[in-house]
C-alpha cells in the first residue's frame, strides 16, 4: 500500500543527505553494504536512500511464514522490488515454530535471532562491511521505554547505536513520519505488517498506546526522550574506558570498593560480563565492608568470584581447572644425581624411591594435611597457602601428590614436601624417580 499524505518540511534531498552521513560516517567509500529488507516503510526507505547516494547494497530478506499468505506477499513485494531497480536479493526460509520447539524463547526473540545469524552468515559469504538495518528514532525511543522497564542501567538505557562495528542503523536519527513523507514524495510503496497494528507485544502497545498518551500530555515527548538517548550515549561511551578497565581485571581491590561513590555499580560492572547480577553486586558490596574470606559467588558455568586476602577475584569453578600432568624420569643414583636431591629449588621437584604410578595428583580438599620435612606434626594445606600469600586463583590452582595406597600426601608443588616416601641417601635404591609437573596444555 501507498504512505497516507502527510505534511512536514523535510525534503527528499535533506533526508537523503541525513541518510548518507550516517551510512558514511564510519565506513569507507564504496564499501558493499548488506541490508536488511522486509518491504515494510523503513527498510524500503532505506533501500531507496542508499541507492541514491550510490551505496553498494546487497539485499536480504527473511520469510518466517509466521502470517501466511501475508508472509508469501511480503516477499513477492520484495522480489519485484529489487528487481525493478536490479538490487541483489537473497531470500531465506525459516521454520520458526521448529525453531522455538527446540530451543525455547518467544516467537519475537527466534525471529531475531534467526534472523540476525542469516544476515552474518550472508555479510561474510558476500565480503560485506556492515549489516544496513532501519531501526528508526521512533523504534530507539520503544526500546528505550522497554529497557526502563526492565530497570536497565546506563548501558541499557543509551538504547541502540548508530554503528556497533558490525551493524549499522543509518535511520537511527530520523523520525517514522519523515520516513513516511519520504516515500511519498518519491512516490515509492511500501507493504504493511498486520501485526504492528495489534497491541499483543510490548513494543506495539508502546508504539500504538503509551506514545500518543505521552505526545498529547507533554507534545515533543519523543524528541525530548531521543534527545536524553543521547545525552545517556555520550555519557556511558565517557564512562565506558573506565569500565572496560574494570572489567578487564581479574581482581576488584576492596580498598577501589570502599572509595568509590557508587561501590554496587563498580562491583556489579566487574561481574555483569562474566554473568554476575545486580543482586550479587549488591550482596557484594555488603560484604566488602567487612570481607569474609573465601565467600564465593557463581558467575557463570567456569566461573566464580570469591573474597581474597585484599580484593574480590575472578577464579575458575573447581570443576572447570586443569589438573598439570605428571613429568617422570628414571635416574641412576650416581654421585650428581645424589647432590642433586639434597639441592633444595622451592619444592619444584620430587624424587621418590618408589614408582610414581602408586601415587596420584589430585586438587586439594578442606583438611588436607601434610607431614612436612624438617618439621614436627602436621600442617593444614590451607595453613601452607595463607603463609605463601598465594591470591585466590593460585589458591584454587594448588594441588596434592598422595599415595595410592595410605592416602598421605608427599608433596604440594611448589610449597612443601612431606617427611614420609623419602630416598634413602645413606643406601640409595638401584633407580630413583624425580617427578616434575608439566603444563596442563602442554599436549594441547
Amino acid at each position: 500500500m501507498c504512505a497516507e499524505p502527510v505534511t512536514a518540511t523535510m525534503a527528499v534531498s535533506d533526508f537523503e543527505v541525513k541518510v548518507k552521513r550516517a551510512a558514511t560516517a564510519t565506513v569507507a567509500a564504496g564499501s558493499r553494504i548488506l541490508l536488511g529488507l522486509s518491504g515494510g516503510a523503513d527498510s524500503v526507505a532505506l533501500l531507496r536512500s542508499l541507492m541514491a547516494i550510490q551505496m553498494d547494497i546487497r539485499a536480504v530478506h527473511c520469510n518466517f511464514h509466521l502470517r501466511g499468505e501475508e508472509s508469501m506477499r511480503d516477499e513477492t513485494f520484495v522480489r519485484e522490488l529489487c528487481c525493478r531497480y536490479g538490487i541483489s536479493l537473497t531470500v531465506k526460509d525459516f521454520d520458526t515454530i521448529g525453531h522455538i520447539k527446540a530451543h525455547g524463547g518467544s516467537v519475537e526473540m527466534a525471529c531475531r535471532d534467526l534472523r540476525y545469524a542469516f544476515f552474518r552468515e550472508e555479510m561474510r559469504r558476500l565480503g560485506c562491511a556492515r549489516i544496513a538495518v532501519a531501526h528508526n528514532a521512533d523504534d530507539n525511543v520503544e526500546t528505550f521505554l522497554l529497557s526502563l522497564m526492565r530497570g536497565a542501567g546506563l548501558k541499557g538505557l543509551k538504547a541502540m547505536t548508530a554503528d556497533n562495528g558490525e551493524i549499522m542503523r543509518p535511520l537511527l536519527e530520523v523520525s517514522r513520519k519523515d520516513i513516511e513523507i519520504y516515500l511519498e514524495r518519491i512516490g515509492q510503496d511500501f507493504i504493511t505488517d498486520s501485526t504492528n497494528l495489534e497491541c499483543d507485544f510490548a513494543r506495539n502497545f508502546l508504539r500504538l498506546q503509551v506514545l500518543p498518551l505521552l505526545e498529547q500530555r507533554w507534545p515533543g515527548a519523543k524528541k525530548s526522550i531521543t534527545k536524553s538517548i543521547g545525552n545517556l550515549a555520550a555519557d556511558f561511551h565517557l564512562l565506558s574506558g573506565f569500565i572496560d578497565s574494570v572489567c578487564s581485571e581479574n581482581s576488584l581491590p576492596y580498598g577501589l570498593v570502599a572509595d568509590s561513590p557508587a561501590p554496587e555499580s563498580l562491583i556489579f560492572h566487574f561481574i555483569r560480563e562474566r554473568g554476575g547480577t545486580r543482586l550479587q553486586a549488591m550482596e557484594m558490596a555488603r560484604s566488602a565492608k567487612n570481607p569474609r574470606t573465601g565467600a564465593v559467588w557463581i558467575l557463570n558455568d567456569s566461573q566464580e568470584v570469591v573474597c581474597g586476602r585484599t580484593a574480590f577475584e575472578i577464579i575458575e569453578r573447581e570443576g572447570c581447572i586443569a589438573l598439570p600432568g605428571l613429568m617422570v624420569e628414571k635416574l641412576v643414583p650416581t654421585p650428581d644425581v645424589v647432590r642433586a636431591v639434597k639441592i633444595p629449588d622451592g619444592n619444584r621437584t620430587l624424587y621418590l624411591p618408589d614408582d610414581p604410578e602408586g601415587y596420584s595428583l589430585r586438587p586439594r580438599r578442606d583438611g588436607d594435611f601434610i607431614l612436612p620435612l624438617g618439621m614436627k606434626g602436621r600442617s593444614l594445606v590451607s595453613d601452607i597457602i595463607k603463609d605463601a600469600k598465594l591470591n585466590a586463583q593460585e589458591a584454587r590452582r594448588v594441588c596434592v601428590l598422595e599415595n595410592a595406597k595410605t592416602k598421605e600426601i608427599v608433596w604440594i608443588p611448589g610449597l612443601k614436601r612431606s617427611r614420609l616416601h623419602l630416598v634413602d641417601m645413606s643406601s640409595p635404591p638401584s633407580v630413583i624417580f624425580r617427578v616434575s609437573l608439566k603444563s596442563p596444555h602442554a599436549n594441547q
